[in-house]
């Protein structure tokens, strides 16, 4: 694989960098509803380059997905491009080709903002747990139960939900994507501000309608659209996460350049000094196996699987030590609110535990390898 970045890829992410660090900045807690700095996006063609060219998009993939959530990263940005330019883009994709071509150049225009609403909290990581019912009646649909941390719902125009149509609990068959206005009568939003700043939802559904129409991709095949999602929103965020463990890292440089102790600056102690490198080296470990997982983006399932819980799990143990080490490092003003680098830390656990906890992933990756052993035994 090559490592070495494009002419274009190069400036695909300093032209990223740029316009979040004029136009976002450090998250202030602003409702991300913002329809202006969304238009911006949308305008700019970010939302278009992951695409393919049948859809309007520019036939771009996960290396410039990854480029621009490591520049998200490092501005704490709360716009939700990753739930609606990565997840919900992939999953309309992978659910109904037919449907992609109409409802994607919708999404890269900036007009059509699906968030996927299939988190739910008994699910723990198993993307498989479905327990919100869709009921069939007549022509229709009645869906009742509950989604959480539907993350940037505050920005959706439009729900992708998913539900059970067959099938028990953690079945992979029988789970069924519905699209639903984010007024549908019957549907409850409970808008709740995360502590990274971003915000997020908990959907409350009532016998909500909705029409066979608005079904997406096939009746009880929703699986697959959603696990393909996943993978492209796992990668996503762990792009994410080492733009948070760079920024932190170079903040925190600054700091101990400037800051004295007996005289003298911080950062002329050996100590601090090694702790600096551990940091980096922790970072650049990261970033090796977010490489590396672009590679396995693609491949088949248990394999892609496997790198993508690999990378969780590196992530997971590099984001606590860089991020907690910065905060050490600038001692008690790291724990204020008023400075940027708790705020880090902040983002940091809540990319920590979306889409699967370090914890949760170890757990998967385990299983494969002893299913691996099993099968390799039997034969």
């Amino acid at each position: 694989m090559n490592f070495n970045l494009t002419e274009e890829q190069h400036m695909l992410s300093d032209s990223v960098r740029r316009f979040l660090e004029n136009e976002c900045g450090l998250a202030t807690g602003r409702d991300n509803k913002s329809s202006d700095q969304w238009a911006k996006i949308a305008e700019l063609g970010w939302l278009a380059i992951p695409l393919p060219e049948s859809v309007g998009g520019l036939g771009g993939g996960a290396v410039e997905t990854t480029l621009i959530m490591e520049e998200f990263g490092r501005v704490l940005a709360v716009e939700p491009f990753c739930a609606i330019g990565v997840v919900a883009a992939q999953l309309i994709l992978a659910a109904d080709s037919r449907q992609a071509e109409v409802l994607l150049p919708q999404l890269i225009a900036g007009n059509f903002r699906p968030i996927v609403a299939h988190h739910e909290h008994e699910a723990r990581g198993v993307i498989e747990h479905v327990s919100l019912q869709a009921n069939a009646h007549g022509d229709k649909w009645l869906l009742s139960g509950r989604k959480s941390l539907v993350v940037g719902a505050n920005a959706a125009n439009r729900f992708i939900v998913s539900a059970r149509t067959d099938g028990d609990l953690r079945d992979r068959a029988g789970i069924t994507l519905f699209s639903i206005a984010c007024n549908a009568p019957g549907l409850q939003q409970n808008n709740i501000r995360l502590i990274d700043n971003r915000w997020a939802a908990e959907l409350i559904f009532d016998n909500v309608e909705v029409s066979a129409m608005n079904v997406l991709g096939e009746v009880g095949e929703g699986y697959r659209a959603i696990d393909h999602a996943y993978a492209h929103g796992l990668l996503a965020q762990c792009a994410e996460a080492v733009g948070v463990m760079e920024q932190a890292l170079w903040i925190t440089r600054d700091y101990i350049k400037t800051r004295k102790q007996f005289g003298v600056a911080l950062n002329t102690f050996q100590a601090l000094q090694h702790r600096m490198a551990e940091m980096l080296i922790e970072l650049e470990l990261a970033r090796s196996v977010v490489y590396r997982s672009l590679a396995f983006i693609d491949a088949p399932t248990d394999e892609r699987n496997a790198a993508l819980s690999l990378a969780k799990i590196k992530i997971g143990q590099a984001v606590r030590f860089v991020c907690g080490q910065a905060i050490q490092l600038h001692g008690g003003i790291g724990v204020t609110e008023e400075y940027s680098i708790g705020h880090y830390f902040k983002r940091a656990m809540t990319i920590e535990n979306e889409l699967g906890s370090s914890h949760f992933h170890l757990a998967q990756l385990a299983d494969l390898e002893l299913r691996k052993s099993v099968a390799w035994v039997r034969e």
